[in-house]
């Protein structure tokens, strides 16, 4: 793939997508958070997916958490550009 990236110049880059969801009902809020960063690597995302999941979670009050068994789940997106 290397190769493809290079002789059409196209350049892989990443967006996070958060969603917080509850384990009672099996769903999740929509629409889901999206962060506004664009990421130039998988490994990128996927660190920044944990740190704001994190954060997000954290800021949820902790009685609802618990009511909903919320949890923050995220994917990390390809987007290509030329």
């Amino acid at each position: 793939m290397g190769y493809y990236i290079k002789f059409t110049r196209l350049s892989m880059k990443y967006f996070l997508i958060l969603w917080v969801c509850s384990a009672i009902n099996g769903s999740c809020i929509v629409p889901p958070i999206t962060i506004p960063d664009i990421f130039n690597s998988h490994n990128e995302c996927v660190s920044a997916g944990y740190a704001e999941g994190y954060n997000v979670f954290k800021a949820i009050d902790q009685k609802i958490s618990e009511e909903q068994r919320l949890f923050v789940a995220f994917n990390c997106d390809l987007e290509t550009s030329i």
